[in-house]
């Protein structure tokens, strides 16, 4: 009789037509690092128009913090929720799971190291008057912790004097990348802190505008950019996402840490898309049902509401509202002083592990649930309906180095494609001796696509690799690729390279060819090619 264990392993616009734009420009003053994890969006297209939601990290002074995007001129701004970005890590996230397979004759089954989860307002354009050169206030509001203001602007000089004469934190680097934007005829949306708040107010935000097909205009980022960037991107439609104008690798699962938490899965990823296109391929994460998010960013009833209001100290509000939540938590953050280095999911987990709590502290009930009315319920109730109007959801992921910021990711849909589960499944078959001792130079591990390969002696993944500023420092004669890819818009994609048959040649022990590639590699890095349409947007972080 055979003994399985389980072992869960969790990861962590344009103005010309069809081309939308992403994912936010995120910049700050070059004397305060900004420390963030991968930038994140989800698009979603309805009919012509296309809803897009940018989760916005940034760690540091608030006067520091500044956000500017180019948009198509009829864009509308709102806020949208940090709990639907926690939902779709939690649930679209790639995840690895070892199974242990122990042979009839194993005593008992073998300790595993490891087992930690990885962390992983509408706008009238107007008429615009090419001279002299002006900067025109199309709108400007406060949306929930936000000083935001769209501007048209004819000439890079003056968005630069209005940017600075307002207090906007933008760097002047990157300039040189706005005229092709403002020559396509886009806005600017602008992005400050209002005075009384910090970076733990910042808030993900929805825009709204005239497009249908998302893009992540990447060029401009490439300006200050750090090695190895991630980007995550959520498309929300009818059929599975793809990258149209990139290459799509499937990775070598053998260079997965597996017994380490997959926490090398980014580096993996980067080293494959450096080996398919000089750094321009995606992987997909998850692809199927969109539903399995549901439920966890549902508006607040009327109940919790009309409950909030009656509140009058912070012990009450733990009856109403859940504290991990993570829209809650940016609410109730002026509330609590969350410890240094101390994430804030961490600590609303449990803010007495932290010290005392003066659950006695006073709250205004009444402002809290007008708050979470306007900010957190309105939010929710339209991604429920986006989601309930869309059955399918696509996450593709990918990390650049600013030189390979050359072209603008375009994403399109396939509806002949199959899903893709996050659930990432190998199996160590661990085979013992008369004794029931494990006999090492026989067990090995099974990955999902059926490569097969042995832990070192002192239970490592032999071909794991590992990345560092941009380059691989471990595993760097490793192909990272296991296929290589180009994806259509029907059909199946056109294989650039298989090399299945060379890696199991290499984890059997046979004799290699010294290229780790088969007859279908071309010995040098794919270019697609793809000529771009005109985008509108920019992706910014601020070393």
């Amino acid at each position: 009789m055979r003994i399985r264990h389980s072992l869960l392993l969790a990861a962590g616009a344009s103005l010309a037509p069809a081309a939308a734009l992403a994912c936010g420009g995120l910049f700050c003053n070059t004397t305060q690092p900004v420390n963030q994890s991968a930038e994140r969006i989800l698009f979603s297209r309805d009919g012509q128009t296309m809803n897009m939601h940018v989760r916005i990290s940034y760690q540091g002074p608030p006067t520091e913090f500044g956000w500017l995007l180019p948009v198509p001129p009829d864009v509308e701004t709102a806020l949208s929720s940090e709990q639907l970005f926690a939902a779709l890590d939690q649930q679209a996230g790639p995840i690895f799971n070892l199974v242990q397979d122990f042979d009839d004759s194993c005593v008992q089954a073998r300790a595993v190291p490891g087992n930690a989860a990885f962390d992983g307002a509408e706008a009238d354009a107007g008429a615009q008057d090419p001279s002299p050169p002006s900067v025109q206030v199309l709108s400007r509001e406060a949306i929930g912790p936000y000083d935001r203001v769209i501007l048209d602007a004819d000439n890079v000089t003056v968005l630069r004097d209005w940017l600075d004469s307002e207090g906007f934190a933008i760097p002047a680097e990157v300039d040189a990348t706005l005229t092709p934007y403002i020559e396509m005829g886009s806005v600017f949306v602008a992005v400050k802190l209002l005075p009384g708040t910090d970076s733990g107010d910042i808030a993900p935000l929805r825009l709204r505008f005239t497009s249908d097909t998302p893009a992540i205009p990447i060029v401009p980022t490439r300006v200050a950019a750090n090695p190895d960037m991630g980007v995550i991107v959520h498309v929300l439609d009818g059929d599975r996402a793809i990258p149209k104008n990139y290459a799509h690798v499937q990775i070598n699962e053998a260079a997965i840490d597996w017994l380490g938490a997959g926490q090398n899965y980014a580096d993996v990823v980067s080293a494959a898309a450096d080996e398919a296109a000089g750094g321009k391929a995606w992987a997909t994460d998850y692809a199927g049902a969109s539903d399995i998010v549901a439920g966890m960013f549902d508006p607040f009833p009327a109940e919790v509401i009309e409950g909030v209001k009656t509140a009058e100290t912070l012990g009450d509000l733990q009856r109403w509202l859940p504290f991990t939540d993570a829209d809650v938590q940016r609410v109730l953050a002026g509330y609590f002083e969350v410890p240094e280095g101390v994430a804030a999911n961490q600590f609303f987990s449990c803010p007495d592990c932290f010290g005392n709590v003066d659950w006695s502290q006073a709250v205004d009930g009444q402002a809290l649930a007008a708050e979470l009315a306007a900010e957190v319920n309105a939010p929710r109730e339209e991604l429920k309906a986006l989601f309930a109007s869309h059955d399918y959801l696509t996450r593709l992921f990918t990390t650049m180095s600013p030189a390979e910021m050359d072209q603008d990711p375009i994403f399109s849909t396939n509806p002949d494609l199959a899903g893709v589960d996050r659930q990432r499944t190998a199996t160590w078959h661990i085979v013992c001796d008369d004794d029931g001792s494990e006999l090492t130079s026989l067990s090995y591990v099974e990955t999902p696509s059926g490569l097969r390969f042995q832990f070192d002696d002192d239970g490592s993944v032999p071909d794991a690799i590992v990345r560092q500023a941009g380059e691989t420092v471990r595993g760097k004669d490793v192909p990272a690729a296991r296929i290589i890819e180009k994806m259509f818009e029907r059909g199946q994609p056109a294989i650039i390279s298989d090399r299945t048959a060379a890696l199991q040649a290499r984890y059997e022990g046979a004799e290699k060819s010294g290229c780790d590639c088969d007859a279908t590699d071309s010995g040098s890095p794919v270019t697609l090619g793809v000529l771009l349409l005109g985008l509108a947007g920019l992706l910014r972080r601020r070393r």
